[in-house]
């Protein structure tokens, strides 16, 4: 059993090993509930790492499902120890400000090898600038506490593009709609489009725009995401709609996600053409800047 690299990760790899060896035995949910004593709901969450059981919980567990080897009982119990610790996400200060689910997602980002996101109504979270990020958080009703901690959460995720060893890798589809959109004004959109040009040019980061005059496609459906991870984690769709958000594990479901995201970057422009309009877009952003007024001389 390979280590996966966080606290996130780990617990999905600690659910998915425990539904292993309950199928091994051919239990279902409602035995491993009625074994510990508690709902199957709270099975189900365990299994699929939303949970974290107690370690004697664990060992319970085990034993019911027959597992006596000595190295794979500390396998799991090791694997249950480091999913216990929290990431930065999980801290008070961000976890009371995220909308139910987000934290999950960031987790997984964090955890994620490469990302491929597909946005119709606004750039990436990974890219946007802290100015647009306020703009877009302002919203939805938040004080201004609030908003300003869900910036440093956004700005936190992006630094994991910047990494000096194994960054993020990115791979943006963006509706052209979006660059079009002034939220936050000029001022902020002009800068948004610079960073996005910027981020354009670094290795581990593609952008590609889909033009407006398109015919109908699959992305009009809504903005997702797909998550990859090592070999051992299958990867993850994440769709966030208005009612909510909901993660896609199975296999049909992945795979429709992953058909979408290639049409889509088949039909958009291609990542040079697509910096070029950005670096374009930018500098209309300046010409269209109102002049200063003169400074007012000292009489």
């Amino acid at each position: 059993m390979s280590e996966p690299s966080g606290p996130t990760v780990r617990r999905r790899r600690l659910g998915s090993e425990l539904r292993g060896l309950r199928e091994r035995v051919g239990f279902d949910q409602a035995r491993a509930a009625e074994h510990l004593e508690c709902s199957t709901s709270k099975i189900s969450r365990l299994e699929k790492g939303q949970g974290l059981a107690k370690a004697i919980e664990i060992r319970s567990l085990l034993d019911l499902y027959g597992v006596t080897e000595e190295a794979e009982r500390d396998a799991v119990l090791k694997l249950h120890r480091t999913a216990g610790e929290l990431g930065w996400w999980e801290q008070a200060e961000f976890e009371e400000v995220m909308p139910t689910g987000l934290g999950v997602y960031v987790g997984l980002e964090y955890d994620a090898r490469s990302v491929q996101t597909w946005e119709l109504g606004f750039v990436p979270g990974l890219l946007q600038t802290a100015d647009y990020a306020r703009a877009v958080l302002s919203a939805v009703p938040r004080s201004a506490d609030e908003i300003e901690r869900l910036v440093e959460v956004r700005n936190k995720r992006r630094a994991r593009l910047s990494l000096d060893r194994e960054p993020l890798e990115l791979w943006a589809v963006i509706d052209e709609s979006v660059l079009r959109r002034p939220i936050g004004g000029a001022d902020v959109m002009r800068d948004q489009l610079s960073t996005l040009a910027d981020s354009a040019s670094q290795p581990n980061v593609t952008i590609q725009i889909y033009p407006t005059h398109k015919d109908s496609h699959p992305g009009l459906r809504g903005s997702f995401s797909l998550l990859e991870f090592g070999p051992a984690d299958p990867r993850i769709g994440y769709v966030d709609s208005p009612a909510g958000n909901a993660f896609l594990e199975k296999d049909k479901q992945v795979r429709s996600l992953v058909t979408s995201f290639d049409r889509l970057r088949v039909s958009a422009m291609e990542p040079e053409k697509s910096a070029a309009l950005l670096h374009e877009l930018a500098a209309e952003e300046n010409d269209h800047e109102p002049p200063r007024p003169a400074p007012v001389q000292p009489q």
